[in-house]
């Protein structure tokens, strides 16, 4: 999608480098200035393409070109699936990702996955773009899923989510009741050297931080509601694993599937983030999915 930043220069601005003003006013990053330089009008001041040298007035309407609408996601099947879409604007899209497809393929004979889907839904509204996605959930988990629509709004994204300001809480079912029943998880994850597809607590590993609280507790079971610090491969069903009590269902680090639910009893529930270039606090929810809520807690 065609992405343009604008900007007026104000009287506390008067003689301002152009450079300065789309540093400091747009809080545009050095690498999106140097590609809008080399983009016909890609940096105009009141409609004429300008140097970042030149000197600004008070007044003056300042345009910078991030993106051309160029860049599509033509290479990426479309899936013709339905999509629940939670939040939407001009640059960020999330959707509730349903348990059961993977967000990305794997290959190219993998064509339903969550891009495949969002592929098809800005294709049909004639907003075709790169499909860029920020944290991915695994197959069986099910929820909030944030994806940028344009370069600009993600490298912006990411910058919130090193600060903290993006962040997810999930809903898990455990085995067992987590001692204490509310805390903090600190233990390093890294490659299972026994088997390299899981993951497991080391201290060669990377650091992994996860705050739990425990909502509800029944027949050995536990609703729990986390909040992760860091985003490691598997971190929740590892970490709680780690802790005495694995995620229900989950097939890696638990006792896999049971007659109470077919897949691991995990869920991201809600997204909060700012929304890229206004800076409003956005969030969004996914609702609890009917196989978790069947399991008999009353699940927020």
């Amino acid at each position: 999608m065609k992405k343009t930043m604008i900007g007026r220069v104000s009287g506390q601005d008067d003689g301002m480098k152009l450079e300065t003003f789309l540093k400091r006013r747009l809080r545009l990053t050095k690498n999106e200035i140097s590609r809008a330089k080399f983009r016909e009008n890609g940096i105009c001041v009141n409609k004429e393409q300008r140097n970042v040298s030149a000197l600004l007035s008070a007044g003056d309407l300042v345009e910078v070109l991030l993106e051309t609408g160029n860049e599509t996601s033509k290479n990426l099947k479309a899936s013709k699936k339905e999509i629940s879409v939670l939040y939407e604007d001009t640059d960020i899209i999330v959707a509730d990702k349903p348990s059961g497809i993977c967000v990305h393929p794997s290959d190219s004979r993998d064509a339903d996955t969550l891009a495949n889907r969002l592929a098809f839904y800005l294709r049909n509204k004639g907003e075709d773009s790169v499909i860029r996605i920020f944290g991915r959930l695994d197959r069986d988990t099910s929820g909030v899923v944030l994806a940028a629509k344009n370069r600009a709004a993600a490298t912006r994204l990411e910058r919130q989510r090193k600060n903290g300001q993006l962040f997810k809480t999930y809903l898990a079912i455990t085995e067992g009741i987590p001692l204490p029943v509310n805390g903090t998880i600190r233990a390093p994850l890294g490659s299972d050297p026994k088997n390299r597809k899981q993951m497991c607590v080391t201290p060669a590993g990377k650091p992994a931080v996860t705050h739990y609280e425990t909502l509800a507790m029944q027949n050995g079971l536990a609703l729990v509601r986390l909040r992760l610090e860091t985003g490691r491969t598997h971190q929740i069903r590892v970490h709680m694993a780690s802790a005495g009590c694995p995620l229900l269902g989950d097939p890696l680090y638990g006792n896999g599937e049971t007659p109470k639910i077919r897949r691991t009893a995990l869920h991201a529930q809600t997204l909060c983030f700012l929304q890229p270039f206004t800076g409003e606090m956005c969030q969004a929810a996914a609702p609890v999915p009917q196989d978790m809520n069947a399991i008999g807690f009353f699940l927020p």
